[in-house]
């Protein structure tokens, strides 16, 4: 079969780049954002610069997608190019940090959410979450077909919600995007003028999820031309898309009300609607729960082929006899999930913890491309990213500014899951010594 009519279509490509990365982020980020850079202007840089550089990220990734075509990800590439233990390292700190954490944000976000149509006190927010994990646990162990229904149904609510924001805001709102007259500067005054790097870490989490999207290149349609095109549309149409909701919410919203809102979504819409906020509230609510739902359903299967190769405990390697998941795995890390909620509590704390670690693994991957170029050159005959090596090395520099400058801040959640590294680097040594 020939080259150009095998596998994923450039639709289907663009379709993976665009679901994988738009997520809850667009709906909470923006208020951190606005606390450590309240200059609207400065706010929409930040958003475009994010935008490209996921734009670099996933044309490195495409290429690395397309020699190491076998599926695994980041696992297989960095197993690939850089070895065994940072493959580990990969695993470990996507069961423990990544996607644990993940799970734990958007269950926050969702019972965030959930208060403005079940009113329940802050201090019960924590107990919500972690009862919301162990029945999306349930739901996603013991009903997969309905679960995969479930996830489909909350992607098409998630797509709603915010192109119906975005396309209200925008046409609905009466303010002036650039005037930040009055803004209470919250965290910015503090650290003496705007925190780039800080305000950095909403937006790259907010577009986390564009790597996904190369996995498939070894599997795509004339993959030279279609792989390059759809990661260029892709993240083109998810940067518009998070640039004009920020502007909707702008135009809508004062600096200082989008600073204080845990719920910045409902409350834009509420100002536009008066009476949505309950109903575009719940749809917010449902979008995340089903997005979290994902997360406990795929990751542990990296666990399991970790465990497998007999690099990890060998009670995860098995799935259930009836209900065909890695039910271990998936209850480890769900208990992990709700040991984080309790732990960081608040969403930013989550998000943070969780970006700093997974755009080091990212970072890590991308400097894989120079041992892939050198090692087997002649053997590639699929997409090379372009620009080569000027794309991976600003791609490199951005993301290592923005890793060493969280990383030395004051704040607990910006460095406390790179530290969980060592310890999976030591228990990696240990395990293969005592499984000999």
């Amino acid at each position: 079969m020939s080259q150009n009519t095998k596998g994923l279509s450039l639709f289907a490509l663009t379709m993976i780049a665009i679901g994988s990365t738009i997520g809850s982020g667009i709906f909470k980020t923006p208020t951190d954002i606005a606390k450590a850079v309240p200059d609207s202007t400065e706010m929409i840089l930040l958003w475009v610069a994010g935008g490209l550089i996921s734009l670099i990220g996933a044309l490195v990734f495409a290429e690395l997608g397309s020699r190491y075509s076998g599926g695994g990800g980041l696992y297989t590439y960095l197993n690939k190019t850089i070895g065994p233990l940072p493959a580990f390292l990969y695993g470990w700190s996507l069961f423990t940090v990544v996607s644990s954490g993940t799970i734990a944000a958007l269950i926050i976000v969702f019972a965030d959410y959930s208060q403005k149509f079940v009113p329940f006190a802050d201090e019960y927010k924590p107990l919500v979450a972690a009862i919301s994990v162990v029945i999306l646990t349930l739901f996603n162990t013991f009903g997969i077909k309905s679960s995969e229904w479930f996830a489909n149904i909350s992607t098409v609510l998630k797509i709603v919600g915010i192109y119906g924001i975005l396309i209200a805001a925008l046409f609905l709102g009466t303010r002036d995007i650039f005037d930040t007259a009055g803004a209470v500067v919250v965290d910015a005054a503090a650290n003496g003028g705007p925190d780039y790097a800080k305000a950095f870490v909403g937006v790259l989490w907010s577009y986390t999820g564009w790597h996904y999207a190369s996995f498939v290149a070894g599997d795509a349609s004339n993959p030279k031309r279609n792989i390059p095109l759809a990661m260029i549309i892709g993240t083109a149409v998810v940067t518009l898309t998070y640039v004009l909701c920020n502007m909707g919410y702008m135009k809508v919203l004062d600096t200082t009300t989008i600073q204080n809102s845990s719920t910045l979504a409902s409350d834009a819409m509420g100002k536009i609607i008066p009476g949505s906020e309950k109903a575009v509230a719940a749809l917010i609510a449902i979008s995340v729960f089903g997005c979290a739902g994902l997360y406990i359903l795929a990751t542990p299967r990296i666990i399991r082929q970790m465990s497998v190769e007999g690099i990890f405990f060998k009670m995860f390697a098995k799935d259930h006899p009836r209900f065909g998941v890695p039910l271990n795995a998936i209850i480890l890390q769900s208990v992990i999930s709700i040991l984080l909620i309790f732990i960081w509590k608040g969403f930013e704390n989550l998000y943070t913890y969780v970006t700093i670690t997974e755009w080091f693994f990212l970072l890590l991957t991308c400097i894989g491309i120079f041992v892939a170029r050198t090692s087997d050159e002649e053997t590639v005959a699929g997409f090379k990213a372009p620009l080569y090596p000027i794309l991976p090395v600003i791609f490199i520099l951005v993301v290592g500014w923005f890793i060493y400058m969280n990383a030395l801040s004051d704040d607990p959640s910006a460095y406390f899951g790179l530290l969980i590294i060592p310890v999976g680097a030591l228990f990696y040594l240990v395990y293969k010594k005592i499984s000999r």
